[in-house]
């Protein structure tokens, strides 16, 4: 499903930075955190969230909140968090993670001269290993994760942070996401936003439309000729 183009986010603009999400996005490493959070909740016994609920967001998060009830000692949530990632770094090394698209879709970016960013709920050690095992680290100018923020998405401090560090504005600056907490913080922040692999929309001047795959993302904010 595509939405129509908007005149203030012509289709055709050429964007001076490309600010990606990675979960859902990038790799499809969601069935892998999805496994890694529901053990985690069986092991400790309790009932979480269904995962599309929780999605695009910080795992720290989710488990302080998930937990609330149970009025856990610091120490005793991070020792949840670290099983949760612990979890999801061992199927993230075994699956295989990587959307075929991903790779063309940035090249043509890079091709383009478009600057390229990530910005992502995960940890760093967690962003590493995964852009590193697929080899799509040096496409990118900046990586920000869970380590370099104190609230994560749909609050935008993710997209702010990616943006001062790049020095570009938010005006000039597009953001791929597939959740609609990152749709939302994409948003918050001033940038254009469009979705990928969901389907989901969300009613905006700044939200360019809802595509199967990156390529045809790439296609719909004129960076191909």
């Amino acid at each position: 499903m595509s939405l129509p183009a908007v005149d203030s986010l012509a289709a055709n603009s050429t964007y001076d930075l490309c600010i990606f999400d990675m979960d859902g996005v990038l790799v499809d490493s969601s069935g892998c955190h999805r496994v890694a959070f529901e053990r985690l909740w069986q092991r400790c016994g309790i009932v979480g969230p269904a995962y599309d609920d929780i999605a695009g967001r910080s795992t720290h998060e989710v488990v302080r909140e998930v937990t609330a009830a149970l009025h856990l000692s610091p120490r005793q949530i991070d020792e949840w968090v670290a099983f949760k990632q612990s979890e999801a770094r061992t199927l993230l090394t075994t699956e295989p993670i990587v959307y075929d698209d991903t790779l063309p879709a940035l090249c043509v970016l890079q091709e383009r001269g478009i600057p390229m960013a990530v910005a992502t709920g995960a940890s760093r050690t967690t962003a590493d290993l995964i852009l590193g095992r697929a080899g799509l680290r040096p496409f990118f100018c900046t990586l920000v994760t869970a380590q370099d923020i104190t609230r994560g998405k749909p609050d935008p401090e993710i997209y702010r942070c990616a943006l001062a560090r790049t020095g570009v504005a938010a005006s000039r600056s597009v953001i791929v996401e597939d959740s609609m907490s990152g749709i939302d913080a994409g948003l918050a922040c001033g940038a254009a936003v469009l979705c990928v692999r969901t389907g989901l929309v969300r009613p905006h001047a700044a939200f360019l439309g809802s595509f199967p795959d990156l390529r045809a993302a790439v296609d719909r904010i004129g960076i191909n000729p």
